[in-house]
């Protein structure tokens, strides 16, 4: 699982808030109510009860952050064993709704094979749900995906422009030496186009409620 998308992820989940495991018990020595949600329940560290409302959630309302909330937990296996393929189902229902961070995750997963079977067109399709919307991390995702001169689904107009866009709009590790070796092995019509669709680039409103069936197949 030691991939360069994995190692993105970690800065990418960092960078919104620590890992799930890592949370401070600021209500330790309180009973349960039921009022308390579930992030309340694990802060406390009462796992069970929290992962049980989580599950709830999302059997009767596919609620897409309590299921990215399960992914995390088992991608981690801090608080339980760690199980990619559980992780990856979690994922999906997230990523489904539309959450970010979940769509990242299980383009990380496709890209590396972690838990699911490895799939380039997959990862890209994931990506691609999240960089529409703006998210840099994603961004840089797609960017590297199709930065691949040997890979089937290599695009370098478009790897430029997800690349710039991912600098452009602040991703705190962006590697500028990727974009300068791609830049080498373009022409000045192949960056003129990739700049014309950056700078064309608007992103899109609101969550997406795609599927994998939508366009990965």
């Amino acid at each position: 699982m030691g991939t360069r998308q994995f190692a993105r992820k970690t800065c990418f989940l960092l960078a919104v808030g620590l890992p799930l495991w890592l949370t401070q018990f600021a209500h330790a020595g309180t009973e349960p109510g039921a009022a308390e949600s579930p992030a309340d329940l694990f802060d406390r560290g009462l796992y069970d009860e929290a992962m049980t409302r989580w599950r709830k959630a999302v059997d009767t309302t596919k609620d897409a952050e309590a299921a990215f909330r399960l992914g995390d937990i088992y991608e981690a296996g801090a608080i339980v064993d760690e199980n990619l393929e559980e992780a990856a189902k979690w994922y999906l229902i997230a990523a489904e709704g539309g959450h970010a961070k979940a769509q990242f995750a299980l383009a990380a997963f496709y890209q590396a094979g972690a838990g699911v079977a490895q799939s380039d067109e997959k990862a890209a399709f994931w990506f691609k749900q999240c960089a529409e919307r703006g998210n840099p991390n994603c961004q840089f995702g797609l960017g590297q995906l199709l930065d691949q001169p040997d890979s089937p689904i290599s695009d370098p107009i478009e790897a430029y422009k997800w690349y710039y866009l991912s600098a452009k709009n602040g991703l705190i590790e962006f590697d500028a030496e990727e974009l300068v070796a791609l830049a080498e092995r373009m022409d000045q019509t192949q960056k003129r186009a990739a700049m014309k669709r950056a700078i064309s680039f608007r992103p899109l409103s609101g969550p997406t409620t795609a599927t994998v069936s939508s366009g990965a197949d």
